[in-house]
This record gives structure tokens, C-alpha cells and sequence, in this order.
């Protein structure tokens, strides 16, 4: 069997008025929601998330924690049915649990959104989790650097929460549990205030679980405590002897949406189909050598136009259409050569009717390398334009 020994710690932090954040420390299950939404509904969608967690019982498999991430997403939504003034509330959520199957044992982590766990390795510090965000996709993207990330304006939007949608796409992890190690949950609040080699710092030098979440959390608000703080430390003090032990600790990488498991999965372009290099008509006076020159020009020529489409049709743009709604466009900006830009998605947001930020960078153009990155900005655009709308 695993045992935990674990510390948790939270705080308002030095701006916000209200902390809506929420956290559950279990004997085999740990969580950290961070609630967002006006009229308080952020700290009720999370404590709603953290309340479905802590009571989802046995975890036998993978599919089990998926399957209570998603029945807390059903239970925000109803909720925010029932009661009209929380309509629009969302939280993320990252968790940690034991998972006993046929006598042996997994941790298994879920995530949605941008709260964070890592792993505390000799090397430094691992995240095993993706952020959900908008920075991030950019980063991913290439289109902005973590530096660079880590002071944007929109750094705290996030492209994927609880309570936005039926559809709740999580990401999951089954990972080794070894004696010694530790994880540390985290809401953005921390990592948003100091930086990984800070954390790591104070994870490795402080023996106790409740220390090092308290001194994680008072080193960020000492550092701005812009946001709302919570860390929950976690420290595996027993496991079953195994003889899987990778480095990374990962056995099996999961995303799952309505309970189906979808594998690791990923934006994936498909290489550009080449014709094929006619044969042609060799008159009988063309020698091998002028035949041969011939076939090689056809074959520089051809490829030049498949890597000219292939710049020219790459790349996707989140623009202002003709009609003032926001699109998304394929093919570079203003076009590569003769091959312009096309329409791939007609929405019916008007961008006048989005946030002053919005606009301004609707209008400006946002670029993306992967269609899927584009439609989950174009979908945060239409929630943030549900939320000023209501």
C-alpha cells in the first residue's frame, strides 16, 4: 500500500478580497481548486469541486478519477442553473491520488486548468502537469517566451476549467509512487510570485510537509500576493516495491473527455502530399544526361512549390472578419506569395462587444500554429464574452 504524510496551507493573498481557492487533504487524496467568477462564484465552484473530490471514495483506476472530475463539472453547472447569479463561475483543479488495482497501487494525478503538480527530483523541479492558459498555448506556440509569459497581461486566462462547458476535456497521469519522493499542488497564486528554482529551494530544504507549504506560501505573499495562495505538500513515506521506477516516474499519460480515454493526444499536421514527378516524353535526340538534368529541375521545382504551400497554408490567425465577428483565418498574415489567406471558422462573437483587451488584440491578429490552439483561445473569447454579458 502507499502512505502519505502531507501539509497544506492557504492564503488571500495581499490584493484579492476574497480567497477562492479551496484544497482537500485526505489520507489518499489530495486537491487544490482555484475558483474564479464575480459575486463569489468562484470560491463556490470550487468549494463545490473539492466537495465531489474528497468524497469519490475508493480509486481503483484512471478512469475513476476522471470520471469524479467531470461529475464535479456537472455539479458546478447545476448549481449555476439553479442559482442565475452564479452563472459563468469556473475553477481549475489538480489532484493526487492513490489508485489500488488488483493488489498493487499508482498515484494517479488529474488536471484542468493552470493550478500545477510537481515532483521534487535531485535534478530540480519537475511539472508533471500542462497549463490550461492562454500564455501557455502562445509558449507552446513559440509565439511568446516563459519570461515573456510570466508578466503578460492575460497570463491568468485560461483556456480549459470546471463550470464553462458540458464538455470537460482532462488531462491524467499514472505515476509510480516511490518512497521518498514528493509532490507538492499548487494554485497559480505561488508559481505566479516565485519562480520554479525558489520552490524547489524551499521543498528540498524543509523536511515537513505543513513547513514547506507554509513557507511556500508566505514567500509568495512576501513577493506580491497578487492572487490567492494554496500549496499542499505531499510526501510518499511507504510503497509497495516495484520494479517499474523511471526517472520521470510516469507509467501511462491519459486525456479523457466523457469518460472515453483518448490516448496522448496532440495537434498533428499532416505531411504535405508531393505528386508525382511526371515521367514525361524523352525525345529519342536527349541524352541520359540532359534527361537526367531535366528530371532533377522538375523535382527542385516541385519541391519549392510544396514548401511555399506549406509556409504559405501554415499558421492560423484570430482576426476581426469583414462582418465585425471574430474568425479564424488560415495561411499566414496577408498571404505568402499567390497563396492568400482562407476562412477555417466564422464565429458569431462581435468583436465590439468583447473587453477593451480583447479587442485590441482580436484586432491586432493572434497567431497560432495549431487549429486546436486557436479555437480554445477562440473559446475563452466567447466565454469572457458570456461572462461581460451577463
Amino acid at each position: 500500500m502507499t502512505v502519505f504524510a502531507s501539509g497544506a496551507a492557504t492564503d488571500v493573498g495581499q490584493v484579492r478580497a476574497h480567497n477562492e481557492d479551496n484544497f482537500v487533504v485526505a489520507d489518499t487524496v489530495f486537491v487544490v481548486a482555484d475558483g474564479m467568477g464575480g459575486h463569489n462564484g468562484g470560491e463556490v465552484a470550487s468549494q463545490i469541486a473539492v466537495d465531489r473530490l474528497a468524497g469519490i471514495g475508493l480509486v481503483s483506476s484512471i478512469d475513476d478519477l476522471v470520471r469524479g472530475v467531470q461529475e464535479a463539472n456537472a455539479d458546478i453547472l447545476e448549481r449555476a442553473r439553479e442559482q442565475p447569479e452564479f452563472r459563468g463561475m469556473g475553477t481549475t483543479v489538480v489532484m493526487l491520488a492513490d489508485i489500488e488495482r488488483a493488489g498493487s497501487h499508482r498515484l494517479g494525478v488529474a488536471n484542468v486548468g493552470d493550478s500545477r503538480l510537481y515532483r521534487v527530483a535531485d535534478s530540480g523541479l519537475h511539472q508533471h502537469t500542462e497549463d490550461h492558459s492562454l500564455v501557455e498555448a502562445l509558449v507552446r506556440d513559440g509565439r511568446l517566451t516563459p519570461a515573456e509569459a510570466a508578466a503578460h497581461p492575460q497570463r491568468n486566462i485560461v483556456t480549459r476549467a470546471l463550470g464553462i462547458d458540458d464538455k470537460v476535456l482532462v488531462d491524467a497521469w499514472e505515476l509510480v509512487p516511490v518512497v521518498g519522493d514528493r509532490y507538492a499542488l499548487c494554485s497559480d497564486g505561488l508559481f505566479g510570485e516565485i519562480d520554479d528554482g525558489e520552490i524547489h529551494e524551499v521543498l528540498q530544504a524543509t523536511s515537513s510537509p505543513q513547513d514547506a507549504a507554509d513557507e511556500l506560501v508566505r514567500r509568495a505573499r512576501e513577493a506580491g500576493g497578487r492572487d490567492n495562495i494554496t500549496v499542499v505538500v505531499v510526501d510518499v513515506i511507504e510503497a509497495d516495491p516495484s520494479e517499474e521506477r523511471s526517472d520521470d516516474r510516469v507509467a501511462g499519460i491519459h486525456k479523457a473527455l466523457f469518460g472515453n480515454v483518448l490516448g496522448d493526444a496532440g495537434p498533428t499536421t499532416p505531411d504535405p502530399r508531393r505528386d508525382e514527378t511526371p515521367s514525361g516524353f524523352v525525345p529519342p535526340a536527349m541524352t541520359w544526361r540532359v534527361g537526367l538534368f531535366t528530371a532533377a529541375v522538375l523535382a527542385v521545382v516541385i519541391g519549392v512549390l510544396v514548401v511555399v504551400s506549406a509556409i504559405g497554408r501554415s499558421g492560423y490567425t484570430v482576426a476581426e472578419g469583414d462582418n465585425g465577428t471574430v474568425v479564424i483565418l488560415k495561411g499566414r498574415d496577408g498571404g505568402f506569395l499567390f497563396f492568400g489567406q482562407t476562412l477555417e471558422v466564422e464565429s458569431d462573437i462581435d468583436v465590439d462587444e468583447l473587453p477593451p483587451v480583447a479587442i485590441a488584440a482580436v484586432r491586432d491578429g493572434q497567431r497560432f500554429d495549431a487549429l486546436e490552439t486557436a479555437e480554445l483561445y477562440l473559446e475563452n473569447l466567447q466565454d469572457s464574452n458570456d461572462s461581460s454579458g451577463s
